[in-house]
């Protein structure tokens, strides 16, 4: 085997190797050469020949790597995805020893083997950087004694696309002796302070007003707004950046929201945390929950007892993390059994018959229930499809797998997958939310069987309308209304980047069932203490609209603004609402509405009935003549109007955020970046024929933060 020497550099254990392969070692593959060979390639994350180390494409540094060639599914960045398989071989040796670096995501960022068409084996990346950021590639061994002399195959898979959504491998090959790893993992201590607080609102209060976090959250604050793409009214991380809200929920007389928060001395993601009295003024508290034994804290939910809040996550490299609080401001976080609940299968262990990521988690009886998010490639031709399986406790410590969860779900896309998801009553129905990194934001309705414990799906749709990125709508995170209805927020991506934060959160959203609709229809209208923020009001009572005119409104202009506006479409074919418009119109973002331009319904009992759908878009193509602002293509969505209904539109501007909400019906959310300062007016346009304005409010906004 290959001698080595360990060495100390800054807390990190190295190895040196030296010396060459024992002669009865068999080289799979060193990925040395102009080619991958016999490899099969599908997708586009890996190219068509191995990448050389360290020099560009890809822009990612790595260490621990041998030789100067390697397998690097960063070559264009995180977003891309596909497989690299093998040509079949024989296993000879007892151990497979290989170098794997990048992402921790199981199933996602991983090679398998396959022995006879079956996954036996699976291992994902370290997810580690050294003292110099360069990302190290580690030794993984896998015993595959069991299988001598059978045939097999490896596949390299990349099927993730957000922050470290690669993998890198290199050295593959078949020895007697497993191989030693390229450092011992120092842990996962978190380098940010972190405080105890004490059990009463006063006390607890006391010690917020000398927090030495707050400090510094207050002073990022005013740093920040110098950018003037900041925006007011929605929710930013106080320091870095942000992704997903997390355990959305209500607790003693407050909202709370958590998020995943990147500190700047250690960008880990650990769960940021604020409060609220009205969804609208979020108040900065300090990080709740900090990694450990978790390398970082990913996404999850919480659970609102009489007594105390439970939190579920993602812990990357362990598996689903539990922790409770139960002060006043849900300050202080204890962690269950100290380790994951539901772990990671070992190494060198068969996968999981269910994924672990993202985990939902609620109460039925005695039973405490949690949905682990995932996908599994049973859909058409083995395709990949989107499934969630359910475990149950009594004790929140140990779980006890069930079954996947969904039944008669044909409402999603073939390769979407479903995480974060957010499982609660909705009227009469259940409302399963979740995210998917192919196709973004969505959900599913229908019924839970209580007694099976399965999830009877018979409608589902989008939240936005094509890929979350750039600059679409991201995840969910949800809690009921204690009225029927469900409150959402999401995060949002953004398309362009920014000095010292990137990520938003949307406006709360107050997701309904509609009573008198025997589609049992998703009704969406803002949630929130909207009004709060409102000065300035500008009104226009009456107006008719020409056809084929557009009419500039001269007296409403803003970055920062909330609209109101009805209009009676009568016979246009198509109505345009003009936003963040320079005066010759060289920026301009376009919320156009083309009614029954949609899908022809036959849905009904009455198979001669149906009806036709309008459609609504958001065009931000013009929207910016910035060289780095990245527009999106069309934001385009399905809707109902009846034959009399007016449209009413409820639309919100706030610097680089634009989301549109209409007759209630449906929202469309995009990020726009104008570069002119004077991209600020707003117009109306009928199309084909002559059209009515019959009121437009408007409102400049004020800051969540004053």
């Amino acid at each position: 085997m290959i001698e080595k020497k360990w060495i100390a550099v800054a807390g990190l254990m190295f190895v040196i190797c030296t010396g060459a392969k024992a002669s009865d070692d068999i080289v799979i593959a060193d990925f040395e050469g102009a080619s991958y060979g016999t490899w099969k390639v599908e997708g586009d994350a890996f190219g068509q020949h191995p990448v050389q180390a360290n020099v560009k494409p890809p822009a990612n540094i790595v260490v621990g790597h041998l030789g100067k060639g390697l397998v690097n599914s960063y070559i264009n960045g995180d977003q891309t995805t596909g497989t690299l398989t093998s040509p079949q071989f024989t296993i000879e040796r007892k151990h497979i020893n290989f170098l794997i670096g990048a992402g921790g995501y199981a199933g996602e960022t991983c090679i398998n083997l396959l022995v006879e068409g079956k996954v036996v084996r699976t291992a994902v990346g370290p997810e580690n950087k050294d003292n110099r950021g360069r990302e190290i590639l580690d030794w993984k061994s896998w015993n595959v004694a069991e299988f001598k002399g059978k045939k097999a195959m490896l596949r390299i898979v990349d099927d993730a696309t957000g922050g470290w959504g690669h993998i890198c491998i290199d050295h593959i090959m078949q020895s007697d002796e497993p191989h030693l790893p390229i450092f011992v993992d120092p842990g996962y201590e978190s380098q940010v302070p972190k405080f105890t607080f004490p059990n009463t609102l006063d006390e607890q209060e006391k010690q917020l007003k000398s927090n030495p976090l707050l400090e510094r959250f207050r002073k990022s604050r005013e740093e920040m707004q110098k950018d003037p793409y900041l925006p007011l009214y929605h929710f930013t991380s106080p320091e870095n950046r942000l992704n997903d809200p997390n355990g959305l929920c209500f607790w003693k007389g407050k909202w709370h929201m958590f998020y995943q928060g990147y500190p700047p001395e250690d960008p880990r993601q650990h769960w940021g945390h604020v409060i609220s009295d009205d969804l609208i003024h979020w108040r900065d508290l300090p990080y709740a929950i900090y990694p450990n034994p978790e390398r970082a804290c990913y996404s999850g939910s919480t659970l609102v007892e009489e007594d105390r809040v439970i939190a579920m996550y993602h812990g990357t490299k362990v598996g689903s993390m539990v922790a409770v609080s139960d002060d006043p401001l849900l300050l202080n976080w204890e962690k269950v059994t100290g380790k994951a609940v539901i772990p990671f299968p070992e190494d060198g262990t068969e996968p999981l018959p269910y994924n672990i990521f993202d985990p939902f988690l609620w109460k039925k009886g005695e039973y405490y229930y949690a949905l682990t998010a995932g996908w599994r490639t049973d859909g058409p031709g083995g395709k990949r499809v989107r499934k969630e399986w359910v475990h149950r406790s009594k004790n929140l410590a140990n779980w006890e797998y069930l079954h996947p969860f969904l039944e008669d779900d044909r409402f999603g896309l073939i390769g979407d997958d479903g995480a974060c998801p957010y499982f609660w009553p909705i009227g009469d129905k259940h409302i399963l939310l979740h995210f998917s990194h192919m196709s973004g934001g969505k959900y599913m309705l229908g019924d839970y069987d209580k007694k099976r414990d399965k999830f009877v799906v018979t409608d589902g749709g989008d939240f936005n309308f094509g890929p979350y990125g750039p600059s679409g709508l991201h995840a969910p995170s949800a809690t009921p209304d204690g009225k029927g209805g469900v409150i959402t927020i999401f995060n949002m991506n953004e398309g362009m980047q920014h000095e010292g934060w990137n990520g938003i959160m949307t406006l709360p959203w107050r997701l309904t069932l509609a009573e008198d609709d025997e589609f049992n229809s998703l009704r969406i209208e803002p949630a929130g203490d909207m009004k709060s923020l409102r000065y300035d009001h500008q009104k226009i009572s009456s107006m008719n609209l020409p056809a084929n005119k557009e009419i500039v409104i001269e007296k409403i202009k803003g970055n920062s603004m909330e609209l109101v506006t009805e209009i009676d479409c009568q016979s246009a074919q198509m109505l345009e609402l003009n936003v963040l418009r320079s005066p010759g119109k060289e920026e301009v973002t376009r919320v156009v509405f083309y009614p029954e331009r949609g899908y022809k319904r036959r849905e009904f009992t009455d198979k001669r009935s149906g009806r036709t759908d309008s459609v609504v878009s958001i065009d931000t193509s013009r929207s910016s003549t910035l060289p780095d602002a990245k527009s999106r293509y069309p934001e385009t969505a399905q809707l109902h109007l009846e034959s009399q209904e007016t449209l009413k539109l409820h639309v919100f501007i706030d610097k680089s955020v634009l989301e549109v909400f209409v007759n209630g019906k449906q929202c469309l959310a995009v990020r726009v970046y104008p570069g002119r300062e004077d991209s600020l007016g707003i117009s109306l346009r009928a199309q084909g024929s002559a059209a009515k304005l019959i009121s437009l409010d408007a409102w400049q906004m004020k800051g969540i933060y004053e």
